[in-house]
């Protein structure tokens, strides 16, 4: 599939404030005439208006602070036809941690809280202390919750408990993974919203979980996705899976990072990276996923360190692919690449 790389969009290290830690600029995405994105140290949410200029970063542009959600926060606009207007704007975000980790340290609430110890999923020799789910929790650090919001900017949650967390319900028998951009929207396909989140298999693989809901509050048990060709189960990982309605059909696109792995010590710390690339999949159902191209194919050898898709829109005549280039670097920035538009249909 041909790309055309136009321009870049925004600066992620622009700001004193943007270069500090590694992740500053991490699962940037675009919704209607917003720019949201992660930045580090501490991990907060801030966005960028679109005006004539371009993007443009407003003095005080933070939404999101002192939460665990900041870590994987992702918008979408709900096209709903039962959406009551004021809540047009929804979002996914949360964590599953215990008292351990450093956001909940001056946090009234966890200092009291329960924790239940669990053996850690990915890294077997380690014990983990996690929130039970079955609470509101003031930092969002017991799972994944639901926000919405009137304007994109100012978020309240639409449901006081998490929908998602480590201790869900699933079979096989993988766990949700936070750490990752979640993919999210209303299906009028299904009359349903559907969620793509992380699943971590064992440690350096990473699936991809699917689950519905009528009123995103109540969710289906999750389910992997089916991959073709199938998805190697000792080395694949999709990253995220990026994935949204087809323009002007019944069908579903999606765009995840993809790369394999190789663990060389028994604790990870060195790992051969291979097939460092961006998956072109299409579906029929949103759960039965065909490749049909990859993109941005080219080797690297460290983590997500190649860019990757974080949007795809139509906009205009055009497709476009909002590319994250830099990632973990200095130089992080959100480009905008223009797609073929006939060959991507004839893809589809």
């Amino acid at each position: 599939m041909n790309l055309t790389r136009d321009k870049v969009v925004i600066d992620f290290r622009e700001r004193p404030r943007e270069k500090a830690g590694n992740l500053s600029g991490q699962y940037p995405h675009v919704v209607n005439d917003y720019l949201y994105w992660q930045l580090a140290s501490p991990s907060e949410i801030c966005y960028a208006k679109k005006e004539e200029s371009g993007y443009v970063k407003p003095a005080d542009n933070i939404i999101l602070n002192n939460s665990l959600a900041s870590q994987n926060f992702r918008v979408f606009y709900d096209t709903n036809p039962n959406c009551k207007p004021d809540e047009r704007y929804k979002a996914v975000g949360g964590y599953h941690v215990g008292r351990s980790h450093e956001v909940v340290n001056n946090c009234e609430v966890s200092k009291k809280a329960t924790q239940i110890w669990v053996q850690d999923h990915v890294w077997p020799d380690t014990t983990k202390g996690l929130f039970e789910d079955n609470y509101s929790h003031p930092r969002h650090a017991n799972g994944i919750y639901v926000f919405k919001s009137s304007d994109g900017l100012d978020w309240e949650l639409h449901h006081d408990l998490p929908i998602l967390s480590k201790f869900t319900n699933m079979d096989p028998d993988p766990i949700v993974g936070c750490d990752t951009m979640p993919s999210i929207f209303y299906d009028d396909n299904i009359g349903e919203y559907v969620l793509y989140v992380r699943c971590n298999i064992r440690l350096g693989v990473r699936h991809v979980l699917y689950t519905k809901s009528k009123d995103l509050i109540n969710w289906d048990k999750p389910i992997l996705i089916n991959k073709e060709p199938s998805f190697d189960m000792d080395h694949e990982n999709l990253y995220y899976l990026c994935a949204s309605r087809y323009p002007n059909s019944n069908k579903y696109i999606a765009f995840p990072p993809h790369f394999k792995n190789e663990i060389l010590t028994p604790n990870g710390s060195n790992r051969r990276y291979y097939e460092t690339k961006t998956l072109v999949m299409v579906s029929d159902d949103g759960i039965n996923w065909k490749v049909v191209d990859k993109i941005l194919d080219k080797e690297y050898n460290q983590h997500m360190r190649q860019p990757h898709v974080v949007s795809f829109r139509e906009e205009g005549d055009e497709y476009a692919l909002y590319v994250h280039e830099g990632y973990w670097t200095q130089s992080g920035k959100l480009v905008r690449y223009i797609v073929d538009k006939n060959e991507l249909d004839n893809l589809v």
